[in-house]
Order: C-alpha cells, then sequence, then structure tokens
C-alpha cells in the first residue's frame, strides 16, 4: 500500500450477517446481482460522465507536472489529491497559500484543464473554502462516521457535494452494504465514490457493487485490475493497475450501468502502477472511455 494511505485509521466494522472467515471465496459481499436502487434516480435525462484523472497517478512529480500530464494523456478534468507537491515541497492541498492558488488557476488554464474535484478529505471547512474558492463541485475522502450528519449539513451549506471513498477491507468504507446503512438519514449532498480497484482487491465483484449502490454514486474511481483480492487478504502485492478492458474488472459493463443509472459525475482514472512513466496506460484508459462513452 501506498504512502498515502498510511493516515487511514483502521478501524473494526459491524458488519451484521456478514461473517468473515480465512476461507471466503472471492465476491464473498457480491451476493445479489439486483438492479434494484438505492435511492431514485438522478433528476436529469441522462447520464452526464466526466473522465478526469486523480492527480495521486502522478504522485512522484509535482502539481504543475501533473496537470501537464493530465493533457498529455488527452484528459482534461482532474482531482486533486489531498496531499500534494508543489516546487518540490510536500503540503495539503487545502493549505495551499493564496499566491500558490492563483498559480495553479495558472497552470490549469494554460493546460486546457479543470479542477472538479479534491480527494482524501475529512470535511474541514478549510477545505470546503478551498473547494468554493477553486470553483470544485466536490471533494471526497473518508471522514469519520460519527460526523456525516454535519457533514451533509455542511456540504448543503457550501453546495458542495462530499463523496465517501472506500479502500481496501478493514478500511472505514471498505464495505459499500455498510455504506449504504450509514448515507440513511443524510441529504443529497452526501454520497459515494466507489473505488472499483479497491473492491476487487477486497474480493468484492465492482458491478454489483456499482448496481447496488445506485442513486449514491456522485463520482467513480475506475480501475481494470490484473485479478482480485479477498476480504481478508493480507498480502495484495501482486494486484495491480491495468489498462481498461485488459484485465478482470468489468470496465466497459460498469461504464454501461453508469450511463443507465444517469449518473451525473467524474469518472476518474487513478492508476497505481508504474508510476515513473503511466501516462500511456492512462491514455489507453482514455481512449477505452471515449469508445464506450463519447469523448468527454
Amino acid at each position: 500500500m501506498t504512502s498515502r494511505r498510511n493516515f487511514l485509521k483502521r478501524s473494526s466494522l459491524g458488519l451484521g450477517t456478514l461473517v468473515l472467515g480465512a476461507s471466503l471465496p472471492r465476491f464473498a459481499l457480491a451476493d445479489a446481482a439486483t438492479d434494484k436502487a438505492a435511492t431514485t434516480d438522478a433528476a436529469t435525462d441522462k447520464a452526464d460522465l466526466k473522465l478526469a484523472v486523480q492527480t495521486w497517478s502522478f504522485r512522484l512529480f509535482d502539481l504543475d507536472e501533473a496537470v501537464q500530464k493530465t493533457r498529455q494523456a488527452g484528459i482534461h478534468y482532474i482531482e486533486i489529491a489531498g496531499g500534494t507537491r508543489i516546487k518540490g515541497e510536500n503540503k495539503r492541498t487545502s493549505a495551499m497559500t493564496a499566491d500558490e492558488r492563483k498559480w495553479l488557476q495558472t497552470v490549469l488554464a494554460d493546460n486546457d484543464v479543470t479542477a472538479i474535484s479534491l480527494g482524501g478529505c475529512q470535511g474541514t471547512p478549510q477545505e470546503f473554502d478551498f473547494a468554493a474558492e477553486m470553483g470544485l463541485t466536490t471533494l471526497q475522502g473518508e471522514p469519520p462516521f460519527d460526523t456525516l450528519v454535519e457533514l451533509s449539513r455542511r456540504a448543503e451549506e457550501y453546495k458542495v457535494r462530499f463523496v465517501l471513498h472506500n479502500h481496501p477491507s478493514p478500511s472505514r468504507y471498505w464495505n459499500y452494504k455498510e455504506v449504504l446503512t450509514k448515507l440513511d438519514g443524510c441529504g443529497e449532498w452526501l454520497g459515494f465514490c466507489p473505488d472499483t480497484g479497491h473492491q476487487m482487491r477486497s474480493g468484492i465483484d465492482p458491478l454489483i457493487a456499482v448496481r447496488e449502490l445506485k442513486g449514491r454514486i456522485y463520482s467513480v474511481h475506475l480501475k481494470d485490475l490484473n485479478d482480485y483480492g479477498f476480504v481478508n487478504s493480507t498480502d495484495r502485492s501482486h494486484l495491480h493497475d491495468v489498462p481498461w478492458g485488459t484485465g478482470k474488472g468489468r470496465v466497459e459493463a460498469i461504464l454501461r450501468e453508469l450511463i443507465a443509472q444517469k449518473v451525473q459525475g467524474p469518472v476518474i482514472v487513478e492508476y497505481e502502477h508504474h508510476w515513473e512513466n503511466n501516462v500511456a496506460e492512462i491514455a489507453e484508459c482514455a481512449k477505452f472511455f471515449n469508445a464506450v462513452v463519447g469523448n468527454k
């Protein structure tokens, strides 16, 4: 697991009737391939899926280089990582100075790239202020369960969506079934951003997860991996990203499901492999997306 993930506070989940055992098969949680919606359809006539890159894909490079590499891959939108590098200095993105924010806006404009989301958030006022100033539509992260109601209110106040995000088990939001119960009672400004690669690492069929999350998906970290892990795996080092459509992640079916659900939000490439030079592979993902969805 890469360094950004080390900030996660691992927590044990109350799993109800789900029993975790050493011999659990893959897809242990994906037990009902239904199209039942968690909530109603989006209030628009069609999906609005924009392809974006999570800048963590370029974590070895400064933020301006990440923007340039996004453009080289043929993509025009980014989700900025919560921690980034500016002129060789690592810092929290939401803590950028006024001058650094102006600099970033210039870099984005020069490369015809738009920032639409900020990842790795806890839902602090500073993060919402950053989103408002930079014109972002969404914050994404893994805040504590007991903050969700207040977080929903804050998101509505700022008119900036907050999406919960999963990493592999046993991280806080790995079990999408529990996420649905946590979202009950929260307003429409709080949703979910499933990471299909981390679901695969946890032995979950991401297509079934996307179906069962219908109505609560506001963005997606879409990935294709070379294989699946298990819910209680202790070593997932053999699992890695591959260009969309070349692995076992059912990416085309997921994209078509998002279209059918009329999802209004970004489909985000977070490519966590070949860190030194992965632009060509990300460009392959963009080509696949455009073939299925159309050029966004």
